[in-house]
């Protein structure tokens, strides 16, 4: 018997997500920027909003036939994703169903456990049956609510608060792994709140910032995953992970070695193609370019960023961004005084707001410097 060896990332299926957070952080505006988005509202949070929607399933059986209906006529309706809002909700309808089937007034109504093994493969028949609109090009994104449960580790004898998938109360441990077994990408949304003190000895604290975040992997605190190489956190917002639904580029036609050199030397500021046909000087005896010379300019700039975290010093630099700068909006923002060095801020604070929000840190400091003006 012999099978067809295949390699490289695979194309033209969907992407499968969880999206699921606390009430309010932003589940439903985010699922709605998915490209060519149309909703199952379950439970009617998208009826303030200009969004596609299909009629609100009154059952799991309909819900099932809705599904159906989007992958007849995605095609012709140009419906890209589907997004059922929220799962939690549409769960209740399998309950039901399930219920009404077996003629019993209530989950537990089967004996000890059974409901609960029903549910399960119902649940796990229907993640089975979206791989049908998957294969088609269509992303599926199930949107869920999140609620904490208190865990504890082996190596740590106390509990701490976990955020988990918020489903029914005996089905989350059959349920949500269903769900984040089949996903793709499980993104876990969250308010993230910085606390700083306000006075001399730090007996007093105050919230200074609210802002919404995704978390893309796991951790002890919070379920999250995803497969495609995202960073641990993220700004709550569709620019973030759009790179998951953009059509891979095609492979570039590979490029000369002379070609190689010649752009080499362009991009360090070198001669340009013709003088480096008229000399082989520039070329050293291992046959690499020569390492460009540090300006006077460039020794000042790395002067004024010694002590800065080195990422958050090299986001500086390729914005042309001085540290009196970034205080300035640190400053307005109420985190930290504005006189307050950059070097001296704490790396929780520069790992969890500057750079996440560095295009928007970026956007304030142009426009006072319009202002300024």
């Amino acid at each position: 018997m012999n099978f067809e060896e295949t390699n490289g990332i695979q194309t033209g299926a969907g992407v499968k997500l969880v999206i699921y957070g606390q009430e309010g952080v932003g589940k439903t505006s985010l699922a709605a920027q998915l490209p060519g988005a149309v909703f199952l509202d379950c439970e009617g949070s998208t009826s303030k909003m200009n969004v596609r929607r299909l009629p609100k399933p009154t059952s799991w059986e309909m819900l099932q036939q809705e599904v159906d209906f989007v992958l007849e006529s995605h095609a012709q309706r140009q419906y890209q994703t589907l997004c059922i809002d929220t799962f939690d909700w549409a769960e209740r309808l399998a309950i039901a169903q399930l219920c009404s089937k077996h003629q019993v007034n209530g989950i537990e109504g089967f004996g000890y456990g059974k409901g609960w093994e029903y549910e399960a493969e119902e649940i796990g028949r229907f993640l089975d049956s979206t791989e049908r609109l998957v294969q088609a090009g269509v992303n599926v994104a199930l949107l869920c609510h999140a609620v904490t449960r208190k865990a504890s580790l082996p190596e740590i004898d106390a509990e701490f608060d976990h955020w988990e998938l918020k489903l029914g109360n005996k089905t989350t441990n059959k349920i949500a792994p269903l769900l984040k077994e089949w996903s793709d990408i499980t993104l876990f949304l969250a308010f993230q709140t910085y606390v700083i003190a306000t006075d001399d000895k730090g007996k007093k604290h105050k919230a200074t910032a609210c802002n919404r975040v995704m978390y893309t992997t796991k951790t002890a605190w919070w379920d999250a995953k995803n497969r495609f190489g995202l960073p641990e956190m993220l700004p709550l917002e569709y620019a973030s992970i759009a790179s998951v639904f953009a059509a891979p580029a095609p492979a570039a036609a590979p490029v000369p070695k002379a070609q190689q050199v010649i752009e080499k030397a362009q991009a360090a500021g070198l001669p340009t193609e013709k003088d480096i046909a008229e000399s082989e000087l520039l070329i050293t005896a291992d046959g690499q370019l020569p390492e460009p010379q540090p300006t006077a300019a460039d020794v000042q700039t790395q002067h004024i960023l010694d002590g800065i975290a080195p990422q958050l010093a090299q986001l500086m630099t390729a914005s042309q961004v001085q540290p009196s700068e970034l205080q300035a909006v640190v400053g307005k923002k109420g985190y930290f005084p504005a006189d307050m060095p950059v070097q001296n801020y704490p790396q929780d604070f520069v790992e969890g707001w500057c750079i996440p929000w560095w295009q928007n840190i970026v956007g304030m400091i142009r426009q006072n410097r319009k202002t300024a003006v």
